[in-house]
């Protein structure tokens, strides 16, 4: 049976552990972070790289768990980097993103959050796909470099920007994969 007032999380990403705090805690679940070292397989099927992380997780937790795993889309880079993003923030600045847009008009970008539950009966999956834009400067200091060049709101704040300025709680409310794995956890 499964604990329904805290469940575990294993991820190293500050920014995805806070939305997902807050996200269960609106259902009066504590979300507990666990840092363990996952060898994540590489391929384009973000959902076959969610389905073994979790597996993964599952066996070095030895509990119910909730994993995430992001993927970014950029249309006029034909779906670059895709699941990569990890890697890919680790190689590039944010102006690097903007090099690689600088002759596009297309300047969308989609991020397809994942997330997946395991425990002793399966895996349960999560997506939402929030759309975004390249803004033309970076802007902002928080997180990863693709956090300073994107705004997923229409209100001229980057993500960076968001989290700066502290409101990251306020903002996405019921618009992401971690509000719906909390709703659904919650009548679990």
């Amino acid at each position: 049976m499964t604990d329904r007032k805290k469940l575990y999380c294993a991820t190293g990403n500050a920014q995805k552990f806070a939305l997902g705090k807050r996200a269960f805690a609106a259902h009066g679940i504590e979300l507990e972070q666990v840092f363990i070292e996952i060898d994540e397989i590489q391929g384009e099927e973000s959902e076959a790289i969610l389905a073994d992380k979790a597996r993964k997780a599952f066996e070095l937790v030895g509990a119910p768990v909730l994993v995430s795993d992001d993927s970014w889309s950029i249309p006029a880079l034909n779906g670059f980097p895709g699941p990569y993003m990890k890697s890919i923030n680790h190689w590039f600045e944010p102006r690097d993103f903007l090099n690689l847009l600088q002759d596009k008009t297309d300047r969308t970008v989609y991020l397809d959050q994942y997330l997946a539950y395991i425990d002793e009966a399966g895996i349960v999956t999560f997506n939402k796909r929030l759309t975004g834009v390249f803004v033309t400067e970076p802007r902002g200091e928080t997180g990863p470099p693709i956090m300073r060049v994107v705004e997923l709101e229409d209100d001229g704040m980057t993500i960076a920007e968001v989290y700066d300025a502290g409101i990251s709680e306020q903002r996405g409310a019921k618009r992401d994969a971690w509000s719906d794995a909390a709703a659904w956890f919650a009548t679990k």
